[in-house]
């Protein structure tokens, strides 16, 4: 009796293994708070992450731009009789509710001491009756006094009218009180009857009045001009 229990132990050991823990690693794996990841965290880090990427980009982009505003060209000052400069200028003289011409240009410089203004690529229409009709002056550059209302036009200077009346010449200037245009520079003329050149011009805007000073060519078209 005493052998028996010893025995029953021996077959214990023998006959009936003890149950091994399969599952218990798997389980422990997905349980854990040390392995486990929050979602919520990663959306968290994925947000601060871009936030950063972005904040770097736009402090690059910042210090590039405020590099290149230190480093970058000086703009020239105006000179110093010029006050004020204003580009697309638009003036518009009147005479008893009339208009008497328009006066366009690119660019205009206002002197600060004088009643001159600057003007670069300017566009002159003088309103005229009668079979001349508008006449359009352009030129590159000019001055406008301010007092005498007069234009002063240099550089490829070139006046067209409605009726096909013409004429180019280095320098010009328009007497707003006397709607007269003269140059003292050689010029060429022509309108439907004739093509003038010559060295001096007056012409009268009101009265189509034309007049070569000197050195005049002429060639009259056959037909156009009476006897």
């Amino acid at each position: 009796m005493g052998r028996l229990p010893a025995f029953f132990k021996l077959y214990a050991k023998t006959c009936i293994p003890a149950p091994k823990p399969l599952y218990t690693c798997l389980f422990r794996c997905y349980t854990s708070p040390k392995t486990m990841i929050n979602p919520g965290k990663i959306r968290q880090i994925l947000a601060i992450a871009i936030i950063a990427a972005v904040l770097a980009i736009a402090g690059a982009i910042a210090l590039k731009a405020y590099r290149g505003m230190r480093s970058g060209p000086v703009l020239p000052s105006l000179p110093k009789n010029i006050d004020v400069s204003l580009q697309k200028i638009h003036y518009t003289e009147t005479k008893d509710g009339v208009k008497k011409w328009d006066l366009v240009a690119d660019k205009a410089e206002f002197d600060k001491v004088g009643d001159v203004i600057r003007l670069t690529g300017i566009r002159l229409e003088v309103a005229v009756g009668g079979k001349t009709g508008d006449i359009v002056l352009t030129s590159d550059r000019g001055d406008y006094f301010t007092k005498s209302k007069n234009v002063d036009l240099s550089g490829n200077v070139a006046a067209k009218s409605a009726t096909g009346m013409e004429f180019t010449t280095a320098r010009a200037s328009y007497l707003s009180d006397r709607s007269l245009i003269r140059t003292a520079d050689p010029v060429r003329f022509s309108d439907q009857s004739m093509k003038v050149q010559g060295t001096g011009m007056e012409f009268h805007v009101e009265t189509k009045m034309l007049k070569i000073l000197k050195d005049v060519t002429a060639d009259f078209v056959p037909g156009t001009v009476r006897p």
